[in-house]
């Protein structure tokens, strides 16, 4: 959530800062044999270094040109062979490191991309120090391991008066060519920080003032290497080595068929390390790195590095083994190979019904007991009935079971409908980290080298199964409640992760009659294939697509879901992604070694229902994904002969939320109305309002994937 507030905060910045400089800007790092001290000081060596002027200023939060703003400095950098070394003097004589908020202090950050991909989007190899007036500092991003030492020192006059303070820090190089005219990217920021109110108010860029900080660095200047005589030694430099060793240490042993090439390729890396010899040192890392990339994983389907590129959509409607699904009767077939292909790609291996599941209800409380594996766990939930009032003349009400962020009062737009509501806490059954602890870890305790390495969503969407079997022995041994409850009728939905949930809860459990995943994006009803950002190589800036609304700038990916939540999933997963650059791809999304894709995972679902709700100002949902997703799957739907089982609740209004702001990551009052019209049309056949029936079953997006992807036919070329 944290990211999410900081990204959606980083496109406000993106319409409104002013918007000086550019990325043109240029700094020469100038090559010198000498050692150098990282202590705060302006040493001698430091005299062969151009230094470049920080003067760009704009009031805090980027709006405008600031014109009282006494605050300045410059940059110089040396390079060595091995590392990259930056001084920053910064002339300010009123400096703060008191305020709460540690980056709105006096200090300086250094944004870095190793990789100079001018690029906005927050990618693998860019990372941020900040270092305050005092030297304390911290670090975001990927690439933050590169971060050496740092050191601050303060400046004074001859009063003794302090002046401003000096930084001086080392960045490891290592990856790219390390000579003369290699380039990275690179932006220094000085804030500047009001002693009497605490509070931040300027900030002094070098490059651009219209910086996103790491979610685009397509606008910060560029350092390239120069000066190297070609003659003087450069530093042995073995951080790739390093992190190569590193990485081979931390890879599980006896998951793989061919690790001993990798334990040999291993053991030289570590000899070369003792030697001071840099072509041993690049040779033993390029085996040690071939070993790595070498390594298939064993299992019942080929490892991830053997598959075929499928740029397309795959094909719902092709086996594996090439047979084509030619009447309805084999659907059901082809959508177990889907759930299979998810599990062992993507979602982890879902475990067997537990052996026992009870519950208890003392009011609205309701405790879900799971018995298995000679263990026995138990999570919260609540239970919400409709009063008389709310009934709508039923005897029994309709299930939804909702998966969410807090046991909380149940929405009242589904109780005045008549919808009984059950809904727990994703966390209480799985915690949201690589921790992987909680009470389904408890029962399935995670272990990639026996292939017990499911992820959270899956996790996640175990708890609302076993929520169901709750209900199921309540009404078993409660006869009244048995008749309150009508169990054939059940609704599975949720928001954000917890809609990525309810989309797994859909596809392995048939009890939930409609699915409903929210806000699910990547690794929910959004393809991996197409995303509205579209990354490189398909698409030059201006970067995302444009609608009659607005535009879509960016969303999620799955490099960034392996990045950020990759315990969501299994560790096969992220074998899909590049092994250099995870966010290269050959196709206008991601994972195009996929053998399948999330249209798939919708189709599957079928005979059973599915509502896609998404918004399109949610720009890190990737809505556009959402809409593609839908339609690789209506031609399932439509074979099957059920299309008014498949709905696009799409959100297009500036809808103000409950937080006091248009648009955004959340449901609506209306969107919530509207998985109601669409479970009654499930349930009961009661026929949509026409309104509604124009919502749900149109695409506004479709007119626009001529212009971006070449049309549904090139994207989905199995398409009758």
């Amino acid at each position: 959530m944290r990211i999410l507030i900081l990204y959606l905060l980083a496109l406000c910045y993106t319409f409104g800062n002013a918007q000086t400089g550019n990325s043109d800007a240029v700094l020469l790092s100038q090559f010198t044999p000498a050692a150098i001290e990282i202590d705060g000081e302006s040493d001698v060596v430091w005299q062969e270094a151009k230094k470049y002027s920080i003067e760009k200023a704009v009031t805090a939060d980027l709006s405008k040109p600031a014109i009282d703003c006494n605050t300045s400095g410059t940059v110089s950098s040396l390079w060595d062979g091995t590392s990259l070394y930056l001084l920053i003097e910064v002339q300010d004589r009123n400096i703060s490191t008191s305020t709460p908020k540690f980056t709105d202090q006096d200090g300086v950050g250094i944004y870095i991309d190793l990789f100079n991909d001018k690029f906005p989007k927050y990618m693998e190899d860019d990372g941020l120090l900040f270092v305050n007036a005092k030297g304390d500092r911290q670090t975001q991003g990927t690439d933050v391991a590169r971060f050496g030492a740092s050191a601050v020192k303060s400046t004074y006059d001859a009063n003794k008066k302090q002046t401003g303070y000096t930084v001086e820090l080392v960045f490891h190089l290592g990856g790219i060519r390390i000579d003369n005219g290699s380039k990275m990217g690179l932006e220094i920021g000085i804030n500047n920080t009001d002693s009497g109110s605490v509070a931040l108010k300027h900030k002094i860029f070098w490059s651009s003032t219209a910086n996103n900080g790491l979610h685009d660095n397509s606008r910060w200047g560029t350092v390239i290497l120069s000066g190297y005589d070609e003659k003087s030694a450069k530093k042995v430099n073995n951080f790739n080595l390093n992190a190569n060793i590193q990485r081979a240490d931390n890879l599980n042993i006896g998951i793989w068929q061919n690790e001993g090439t990798l334990q040999q390729a291993l053991r030289t890396a570590k000899d070369a390390l003792l030697k001071e010899d840099q072509s041993m040192i690049d040779q033993a890392n390029a085996d040690l790195e071939k070993a790595i990339r070498g390594l298939r994983r064993k299992g019942s389907y080929p490892d991830p590095y053997d598959l075929p590129e499928i740029e397309a959509l795959p094909d719902p409607f092709t086996f594996q083994n090439g047979k084509k699904v030619k009447k309805t009767s084999d659907w059901e077939r082809r959508a177990d190979e889907i759930k299979n292909l998810a599990q062992y790609y993507e979602y982890g291996k879902l475990p067997d019904s537990p052996v026992n599941v009870t519950a208890t209800l003392n009011d609205k409380k309701l405790t879900v007991s799971v018995t298995d594996q000679e263990k026995t766990v138990s999570f919260e939930a609540q239970l919400s009935i409709p009063s008389t009032a709310q009934s709508k003349g039923r005897k029994s009400f309709p299930v939804i079971v909702s998966i969410d962020f807090a046991i909380r009062e149940a929405d009242s737009v589904y109780l005045n409908a008549g919808y009984a509501v059950l809904n727990f806490r994703y966390t209480s059954v799985s915690s949201d980290n690589a921790e992987h602890a909680g009470p389904f870890y408890e029962l399935y305790p995670y272990d990639i080298k026996t292939g017990n390495d499911a992820g959270t969503l899956l996790a996640w969407a175990w708890g609302a199964m076993r929520c169901v079997d709750a209900l199921e022995y309540l009404a078993k041994h409660n006869p009244a409640l048995g008749q309150t409850l009508d169990l054939n009728k059940i609704v599975v939905t949720g928001f954000s992760r917890c809609g990525k949930a309810a989309l797994a809860a859909g596809l392995f459990d048939k009890r939930f009659s409609v699915v409903n995943p929210g806000a699910s994006g990547c690794g929910g009803a959004a393809v991996f294939r197409y995303v509205s950002f579209g990354g490189p190589p398909k698409r030059n800036a201006p970067y995302g697509n444009e609608y009659a609304w607005g535009r879509s700038p960016g969303c999620e990916v799955m490099g960034d879901k392996i990045r950020h939540q990759g315990h969501n999933s299994n560790a096969m997963l992220a074998r899909f992604l590049d092994p250099d650059r995870i966010y290269n791809t050959n196709t206008f999304g991601y994972g195009e070694r996929l053998p399948y894709d999330h249209h798939e995972i919708i189709a599957a679902i079928a005979p059973r229902a599915v509502l896609i709700t998404t918004a399109n100002d949610d720009y890190s949902n990737n809505a556009e994904g959402d809409a593609i997703g839908l339609e690789g799957a209506k031609p399932v739907y439509k074979f099957l002969g059920i299309p008014e089982k498949l709905g696009f609740n799409l959100r297009t209004t500036g809808e103000v939320n409950p937080w006091g702001y248009g648009g955004g990551h959340w449901v609506s009052i209306q969107q919530r109305r509207n998985l109601i019209h669409f479970s009654n049309l499930i349930f009961y056949k009661t026929p949509l309002p026409k309104n509604i029936e124009s919502e749900l079953y149109s695409n506004p997006y479709l007119p626009t994937f001529n212009k971006y992807y070449g049309g549904l036919k090139q994207m989905m070329p199995w398409l009758h």
